[in-house]
């Protein structure tokens, strides 16, 4: 039985995908170790770092799956680490927003930095015509996504502002 080339395709995607990540992970988790924070702390961060507005406390429950009273728990703390500001909510004064601060922001960037640390060295350690044809390739293919697919970058890096 043949596998179908989709399936290919992804198992060769999650391949490279492990490749990138699990290297650029491992440096970045320091940086959260040190800073004492879960895994739950840590998914907020990103999450936030990915919307282009405040959230409430009940929506940040709501995407990482928490209950309120954890998601509360988990703002207070990022809140007096100064990951993130709550700001009360001009529509319902009880509710409050919350939203990365700057401080934040440079952490989840700081993640995405190191994994285009990692991609670029990657590339770099590939001979140019394999280079050139995995260019080739992944830009026929990111041109043929379709819409729904596309995600818009969770955060401003270096590399998308050099």
């Amino acid at each position: 039985m043949t596998t179908k080339p989709s399936e290919q395709l992804a198992k060769t995607v999650g391949e490279f995908l492990h490749l990138i990540r699990t290297a650029a992970d491992l440096k970045a988790i320091d940086v959260f170790v040190q800073l004492d924070l879960t895994i739950t702390q840590v998914r907020a961060i990103f999450l936030l770092a990915g919307e282009d507005h405040s959230l409430l406390i009940s929506e940040v429950a709501a995407k990482l799956g928490l209950s309120a009273a954890t998601a509360g728990r988990t703002v207070d703390r990022l809140a007096t680490l100064g990951i993130v500001e709550r700001v009360e909510d001009p529509e319902d004064r009880r509710s409050r927003r919350v939203s990365l601060t700057p401080t934040g922001q440079d952490l989840a960037d700081t993640q995405r930095e190191l994994m285009w640390d990692q991609i670029r060295e990657f590339s770099e350690a590939l001979p140019d015509d394999v280079a050139t044809a995995l260019h080739d390739a992944l830009r026929v293919a990111l041109d043929a996504t379709p819409g729904h697919l596309r995600v818009q970058p969770a955060c401003t890096s270096a590399h998308e502002r050099n």
